[in-house]
């Protein structure tokens, strides 16, 4: 094994074998930060659209004395 690592061919695929390694784990990183950015975004929106809801609730006219007040839609 070691003759063969030390012999020309062998040295050219040793390179060639450490060049592709670099590349796939650069391109490894590349892809598993891109999915953690993504999910970041996702979880801060689903969070913004959460607080949106919980704001609108608490601004919500809740007064018992106005629930059966004309809101202007027409029901049959």
């Amino acid at each position: 094994m070691i003759g063969f690592i030390l012999s020309p061919i062998g040295r050219v695929i040793s390179v060639v074998g450490g060049v592709l390694l670099a590349i796939a784990t650069v391109y490894g990183k590349g892809r598993r930060d891109a999915r953690q950015k993504l999910e970041a975004e996702a979880n801060a929106d689903a969070l913004n659209r959460t607080q949106a809801a919980i704001r609108a609730g608490d601004n919500a006219a809740v007064d018992s004395t106005r629930l059966r007040d004309d809101d202007g839609h027409r029901r049959d």
